[in-house]
């Protein structure tokens, strides 16, 4: 029968196995498994077996310092901290002095700043002084200076070096990259469009695990890479605040982003994602939610926990209805629906009291305005291509707006109750079916751009020329317009820009 790390393991509990039996058994499969799987559960077994007995400790050593495999040297590491960390100083330090993996390192400083004797810290703060990075020399200059440096712990120490050695993996892995550094370390790191390269050398396509080194990281900055995967490892960053992975490979999310407590900011706009994990309604910080253009087609119910989410973009998607869950987020100012599948507003939009923007283009959905109608603190709203033929008197109550999109319908007028928004800055009616303009097109006193771009406009009223505000206007594609009025010719002398 082949011996398995877990039958040795479930031998040894049932008391059908003596536990140096256990230890050698597994010792045996460590040394002579081809399958690297089996020999790093091996010795995961074996730290947990507890032995302290001296061979084990050699055992450990010898890995450490001859075994090929990185995961194994990391698994005795590992052994050694858990298990010796009595006896774990003069094998770290021989092995940072000649390994060459970035996980094995991090993995060595992380155990010295373990230990904590006067040999771990003089090791630690030398190590530091031969930093060759200026920005952590400059960073670092007062602590040494003041000799501040000496009375920090030795795990702060073991930070600073580890950080380090994640940056210079960075910088010499990809040639621009940005970071920020509070006393030795990394507050912000910025490797935004660092796989561009023409000839595709150097592609970042997976966050590595050792990412969580860098534990006091405020904002990181993924965009526009290839990164198709996230390792678990990014939940333990609990200090961040914004973190931006728009214009990657991503097509779904580990469940540990949910553990991102501090996080306000998530952009994730420009990927291939098709759900979104349970646990980000764990995510009570947060204040923005970016996911346009990604492929979901459905919403977790714990959307509704994000008391504080002031911007949701779910733009470009495959939403075919609005989860009630939304309702729930009571201080949203910003949601941005457009092109998804939408065919209804739910009743419930109109409990959104804080909206303030609101995007609903690109659905050729039935607008039913007199739930819109109710959002009075709506100060800006997208509704182009919707196949809207007709503005209810509603659309009249949304007094506060200042943009109002409506290209591409299928409008021949506008209500009189639209003389009402003497608020709006901004007015788009491009490519719809307007063969005039009502005269009291003046009422909109403070509109400053106007697109009329693709009408069927034989003449424009004389009142125009009352829209003093007015800056920009736009008539191309009218071809039936034969004059423009000469009260538009004087706002025109005044810095109005005609396009026509």
């Amino acid at each position: 029968m082949k011996i398995s790390p877990r039958s040795i393991y479930k031998h040894l509990k049932n008391g059908d196995l003596e536990k140096q039996s256990a230890i050698n058994q597994l010792i045996v499969l460590i040394n002579n498994s081809e399958d690297i799987s089996i020999r790093i559960e091996s010795i995961k077994i074996l730290e947990e077996i507890g032995s302290k007995d001296e061979q084990i400790f050699n055992f450990y050593e010898n890995l450490l310092i001859s075994d090929s495999n990185e995961l194994v040297r990391i698994a005795a590491i590992n052994g050694i901290k858990n298990n010796f960390i009595e006896k774990a100083f003069k094998p770290m330090k021989w092995a940072f002095q000649h390994e060459s993996s970035i996980s094995c390192l991090i993995g060595i400083i992380s155990t010295l700043g373990e230990i904590n004797n006067d040999r771990a810290k003089s090791f630690l703060i030398n190590r530091i002084k031969l930093i060759d990075i200026y920005k952590f020399n400059n960073s670092l200059d007062s602590l040494l200076k003041t000799e501040e440096i000496y009375r920090l712990t030795v795990k702060r120490l073991s930070e600073i070096i580890n950080n380090y050695i994640v940056i210079k993996y960075f910088e010499e892995k990809f040639t621009d990259i940005n970071y920020r550094l509070e006393n030795g370390l990394v507050t912000s790191l910025d490797l935004s469009g660092i796989s561009t390269n023409v000839f595709g050398w150097n592609i970042l396509r997976k966050l590595p695990e050792f990412i969580k080194v860098l534990k006091y990281l405020k904002k990181l900055d993924l965009k526009i890479n290839r990164i198709a995967k996230l390792p678990n490892s990014i939940g333990t960053l609990n200090y961040l605040t914004n973190l931006d992975l728009s214009n990657n490979n991503l097509k779904n999310l580990p469940k540990s982003i949910g553990s991102l407590n501090s996080l306000e900011s998530l952009c994730l706009k420009y990927n291939k994602i098709t759900e979104i994990p349970n646990s980000l309604g764990n995510l009570k910080k947060l204040k923005v939610l970016d996911l346009r253009h990604n492929n979901i087609n459905t919403l977790p119910n714990e959307i509704y926990n994000l008391n504080n989410l002031e911007i949701f973009d779910i733009h470009g998607n495959q939403l075919s209805y609005l989860p009630k869950s939304i309702e729930g987020l009571k201080s949203l100012k910003r949601l941005e629906l457009g092109l998804n599948k939408i065919k209804n507003l739910p009743e419930w939009i109109k409990n959104l009291q804080s909206l303030k923007i609101l995007g609903l283009g690109g659905n050729k959905i039935t607008i039913d305005f007199s739930l819109l109608s109710k959002l009075l603190s709506l100060t800006d709203l997208n509704l182009y291509d919707n196949n809207i033929k007709e503005l209810p008197s509603e659309i009249g109550e949304l007094i506060s707006l200042n943009t109002l999109i409506l290209r591409n319908n299928k409008l021949t007028s506008l209500p009189e109750s639209f003389k009402n928004l003497n608020s709006l800055r901004k007015l788009d009616l491009s490519w719809n079916n307007l063969t005039t303009l009502p005269e009291w097109i003046d009422s909109l006193s403070s509109l400053e751009e106007l697109n009329l771009w693709g009408n069927n406009l034989k003449s424009l009223p004389l009142s125009m020329g009352n829209l003093s505000s007015l800056k920009i206007l736009n008539l191309n594609f009218n071809n039936f317009i034969r004059k423009i009025p000469d009260s538009l010719k004087v706002l025109e002398n005044k810095g109005l820009k005609i396009f026509k």
